[in-house]
């Protein structure tokens, strides 16, 4: 073999080895994380739902429901006789949820295009004291405009971008016209979601999300159940498992 020929399968090698040490530090940070954001919430998580009680569950008004939603606040994004459904709890400003739509997201992706996968993604806003201008509820509505007004596929990747440009916790979120911006990156008529981006639409329906998933007893984002059965910690393991199997 020549000197060119082992140069060429060392750095294939070197490749692949980094990889997988970036793999599984991602499963590691997303177990743990899990772990720490379950124990926590279940402290403070209560208190966080408990304090918007008043607000969360009341009637909505006509045309406060986006249209492409269930009547139990989820997304549901496949065909309708997908044999495997995963159900998703998340937050757009849960850093946790955020590695793990990067983890997960292109295999999902590629299974409900092949028909085996249906996602419902149960999106929740509890995590608007993590920003300074409310950046949780203003993105699940904007979430919620992009799919009323423009569909599921821009809503799919209105989605995909909100993690991707997911902004820090403790400082301001996105913007309402950076929202904007990249829902019109993702395929929506700015003219048809500017208003309901920057008046909050749909704001009952966002605060209803976290009182029904206080009465699904789900504490923490992410919280992932695969046909009804809890994922437990190890969520992308979880995932690669199920969609392994799927073939």
């Amino acid at each position: 073999m020549s000197k060119k020929n082992q140069q060429a399968r060392a750095e294939r090698a070197a490749a692949l080895m980094r990889e997988q040490k970036r793999r599984e530090r991602r499963r590691q940070i997303i177990t743990i994380a899990g772990v720490v954001t379950t124990m926590v919430l279940l402290v403070a998580g209560g208190f966080l739902i408990q304090s918007l009680r008043d607000d969360a569950g009341q009637p909505l008004t006509e045309g406060g429901t986006p249209s492409g939603t269930t009547d139990t606040y989820a997304v549901v994004v496949g065909e309708a006789d997908a044999p495997t459904t995963i159900t998703i709890y998340e937050d757009f400003q849960c850093p946790v949820c955020g590695v793990f739509e990067e983890a997960v997201g292109e295999r999902l992706h590629a299974a409900i295009e092949a028909g085996e996968v249906k996602v419902e993604y149960r999106m929740v806003s509890f995590l608007d004291r993590a920003s300074t201008n409310e950046y949780s509820s203003r993105a699940l509505n904007a979430a919620a405009v992009v799919l009323d007004a423009s569909g599921i596929d821009p809503f799919v990747a209105f989605h995909a971008l909100l993690f991707e440009n997911q902004p820090e916790e403790g400082g301001p979120g996105l913007s309402d016209d950076e929202l904007i911006s990249l829902a019109v990156e993702a395929g929506a008529d700015e003219d048809a979601i500017r208003q309901g981006i920057e008046d909050k639409v749909f704001e009952q329906w966002v605060l209803n999300t976290q009182d029904e998933m206080s009465k699904n007893d789900v504490n923490g984002t992410p919280t992932v159940f695969i046909n009804g059965e809890s994922a437990g910690t190890a969520l992308q393991d979880s995932i690669d498992a199920t969609l392994d199997a799927l073939g």
